[in-house]
């Protein structure tokens, strides 16, 4: 954090911040039917204008896609039989799904991810939901077969990964205490050398390659027999994670004195004059059960960065919130402090610097990755102060930004050719040297560049791929 009386440094906010910040619900409210048939009529027509616009990348990117997401060796033949239908193939597709579901129920459904009430409603919803995401890739990324890659697997885009340009650029992350190679943990920082019945206290466990949380094991001492040892952490490894090489041990970062367990998510992109600019600024939090994650949550508000304050809530985010948060959401007339008690008027003083941090560590994994136009991060105010978690490729969160509102549909839309102007003198040499795909756009196999940070190490350690690797999904 800057020195008490130093003046912060506002971050720069984009066209599409506006769009994601001060927007008003649409008629029956978020989530109601005909949100559902605006933001799916919304992408019906991006596609034929990038139809028209793009014909030729549009095609060649929806076929790198789609083999990977949908249709396997069959998405050749179907874009090339019902291309300009392809709205009405993902209907179809989302059709299936839902017969699917039926009679294969999913076993849990993130809070980010719940369908609204109603037949007419939950179809138009899941058809956007699919449909929507490989299109916002394309007008930001353009056919870039990086991003459709990493989209589909954290390849490149690894915890690690992360962590290296944080610290690069002085963002505060959680301290890395080890990292398990499928067989034994090897212990760094103040963890280094100990013997086994050394205490590491409260203890966060995660896939290197790992997103939406799964994979996370919380370690709590005094908790199911875990007594915050070495040698306890060994033993949960060993049990849990036996065989899969690059499980970060971290420390358990809580949440600052009087407020609950939440998250920022800041979101950051390269715009089409090539700077980084903000795009939103969201709170989650009210974890159900006093989950010790937000992928838990039932409260999500959008902030005014500019104004550190909590403005309204997220209930277009997805109908979990906009059903428990109704769609205004409460009034806080106090601090915001207390567990839970955040609400519209909710204050977060030094935000501004964290979304500058955020943009900063943009422009450092952007020279690393020259094709990485959109990052999510995440971060929190804890106990020693404002923390990231990590960063994440904003590949499923950007759609939303992007077909929410017929103004940033219109901006997204118009900038298309733009984005991928820039992204094709950016990368062309880049994917070339380092190409994702084999000739039949499946992933290649062979070692991954999965860089394991020692704490306060200047050189990274390597670590073979995951089991399998990327030959999984060829």
């Amino acid at each position: 954090m800057a020195a008490k009386g130093a003046k912060i440094k506002s971050p720069t906010m984009s066209s599409v911040y506006e769009f994601s910040t001060f927007m008003e619900p649409p008629m029956g409210g978020w989530l109601a039917t005909f949100d559902c048939l605006s933001r799916s009529l919304r992408v019906v027509m991006a596609f034929y204008a990038l139809l028209v616009t793009q014909p030729i990348s549009l095609f060649r990117y929806l076929n790198k896609f789609h083999k990977l997401f949908h249709w396997g060796s069959w998405a050749s033949p179907i874009m090339m039989l019902f291309f300009p239908a392809w709205p009405f193939v993902m209907l179809a597709t989302v059709a299936w799904q839902k017969l699917r579901d039926v009679i294969w129920p999913p076993k849990e459904i993130n809070c980010f991810f719940t369908e609204p009430d109603g037949l007419f409603a939950r179809w138009l919803w899941a058809f956007y939901m699919e449909s929507s995401v490989p299109l916002a890739i394309f007008m930001i990324h353009g056919d870039s077969t990086a991003a459709v890659v990493n989209a589909w697997h954290d390849f490149v885009l690894t915890k690690p990964f992360w962590r290296r340009h944080m610290e690069k650029t002085g963002m505060p992350f959680p301290l890395q205490l080890g990292c398990w190679d499928g067989a034994e943990c090897d212990w760094w920082a103040r963890a280094k050398d100990k013997g086994a019945d050394y205490q590491v206290g409260d203890i966060v466990l995660k896939l290197m390659d790992g997103c939406l949380g799964r994979g996370d094991t919380f370690l709590e001492k005094g908790k199911d027999g875990f007594d915050g040892t070495i040698a306890a952490v060994n033993r949960v490894l060993e049990e849990k994670y036996r065989g899969t090489k690059g499980v970060l041990v971290l420390e358990w970062i809580r949440p600052a004195q009087g407020r609950e367990v939440h998250s920022f998510d800041i979101v950051t992109m390269v715009t089409p004059d090539g700077s980084i600019q903000l795009v939103s600024c969201l709170y989650w939090g009210h974890c159900r059960n006093g989950g010790s994650s937000t992928h838990d949550s039932t409260a999500g508000f959008v902030i005014d960065v500019a104004k550190e304050e909590v403005i309204r809530a997220a209930s277009w985010y997805s109908a979990l919130f906009a059903e428990s948060m109704g769609q205004t959401g409460p009034t806080m007339t106090g601090t915001g402090m207390g567990f839970g008690e955040v609400g519209i008027g909710s204050k977060f003083p030094g935000l501004k610097e964290v979304c500058e941090q955020a943009i900063a560590g943009h422009y450092s994994a952007l020279e690393e990755q020259p094709w990485l136009h959109a990052i999510g991060w995440d971060a929190m105010f804890s106990t020693t102060g404002p923390i990231f978690f990590e960063g994440n490729y904003a590949s499923h969160r950007i759609p939303r930004r992007v077909f929410l509102t017929w103004r940033s549909w219109f901006y997204f839309l118009w900038n298309s050719c733009a984005f991928a102007s820039m992204l094709e003198r950016r990368v062309t040499a880049y994917e070339e040297k380092q190409p994702c795909l084999s000739k039949d756009n499946r992933p290649m196999s062979g070692p991954l560049p999965l860089a394991v940070e020692r704490a306060g190490a200047a050189e990274p350690k390597r670590v073979a791929a995951r089991a399998g690797g990327l030959a999984a999904f060829a």
